[in-house]
């Protein structure tokens, strides 16, 4: 098998409630997909200009103690975050603001100045992580 033509397809971020997650998700620039909208399974595909695409699975069960996989002292298995590349992380930082967008970690510097990183979260308590890359 050779995967030298392996790419991302989309990423699953359960949450508890479709109108507040899809409202969330637009304000970072992702729309609904009407072709992947599947209610039977609840699941509904975004999609944001750059070809990104993630799907909220909206049969979540709100959590009464933070993620579980980060905030709970006992580290289970599973996908911690997604991470996305910007521009500049000054600007977004100040978009976040502007958005009254909490960032919960950051920005701070990564890997000998390699990389700003800062953290936020959705509705749900899901993290997602924002780089800029400053050495290729």
């Amino acid at each position: 098998m050779n995967f030298d033509t392996l790419r991302l397809d989309h990423m699953g971020i359960r949450v508890t409630d479709l109108a507040i997650a899809e409202a969330f998700y637009a304000k970072l620039g992702f729309v609904r997909d009407p072709e992947e909208y599947a209610p039977a399974v609840k699941a509904c595909g975004l999609v944001h200009p750059t070809g990104l695409r993630i799907h909220l699975i909206y049969n979540g069960e709100p959590a009464s103690e933070g993620n579980v996989l980060l905030d709970a002292p006992v580290k289970l298995p599973g996908y911690t975050h997604a991470a996305f590349i910007v521009d500049s992380m000054d600007e977004l930082a100040a978009w976040f603001a502007r958005e009254n967008i909490q960032i919960s970690e950051g920005p701070v510097m990564m890997g000998q100045g390699r990389r700003n990183v800062c953290f936020i979260r959705d509705p749900d308590l899901n993290v997602l992580e924002f780089n800029e890359i400053l050495i290729r």
